[in-house]
This record gives structure tokens, sequence and C-alpha cells, in this order.
């Protein structure tokens, strides 16, 4: 009877062991969450588009089929998470500021966008 105390005190240990585990590693996970930390008066979209010739404007989810006509730059930019924190917030940019962002690395053209007008 002694000895089959020890094994279910033991078999309990071991099971909150496990249980306890569970719960410190539950944030150790591997998804990738988008959430971000928005630095007052930066940028809060995650694209900027061209809608018209060396015009661009912040968008929030665009779509690659409307991208159309013909222009030197790129359609859609994705805003990279430096580009986060240091592109000011703005109605509109010219290209001439999406050519310091890219050299700079706050924008990457998107793999779905090509030289055109979004």
């Amino acid at each position: 009877m002694k000895n089959f105390k020890q094994l279910a005190l033991g078999l309990m240990v071991g099971a909150l062991a496990i249980s306890f585990s569970a719960f410190t590693n539950a944030n150790n996970n591997t998804f990738v969450k988008h959430h971000r930390a928005v630095k007052a008066g930066m940028i809060t979209d995650d694209y900027i588009v061209q809608p018209t010739l060396n015009n661009f404007q912040e968008n929030a989810s665009p779509t690659s089929s409307n991208c159309h006509g013909t222009a030197t730059l790129q359609c859609i930019y994705d805003v990279t998470s430096s580009g986060q924190t240091n592109i000011p917030d703005q109605a509109s940019y010219t290209a001439s500021n999406i050519n310091s962002y890219v050299a700079a690395g706050y924008l990457v053209a998107d793999p779905n966008s090509h030289a055109s007008l979004y």
C-alpha cells in the first residue's frame, strides 16, 4: 500500500509539472502575428500605392489586379518594419520620397507588383 501511495504521488507530481510547462510555453509559438505598434506621426498602413503618375498614397490592403497603365515606378510597395517607424504619415508621397524610402530600406516592391499605376 505504501508503494502504491508513492507511485500515485509521483504520477500526480509528474502530471502537474507537464501541465505547468504547457502554460509557460504557450507564448513561444511559431505563428506570424501582425501586431504593429504604431509610432505617433508615422505611417499607419502596410502598403503604399501609385494611383496617379508619381503620386503615392497609403493603402491598407491593395489588390495587384488594380495595377494597370504604365509608369516607371512600382504600383504597390510594402512598408518594412523599419519603414513603419521612419516614414511620416502624409496624405501623399512623391516619386522622390519613394526612391529615398526604397534606398533606405523602408519600402520594398510588392512581389505581385510591376511598374504601373494602381
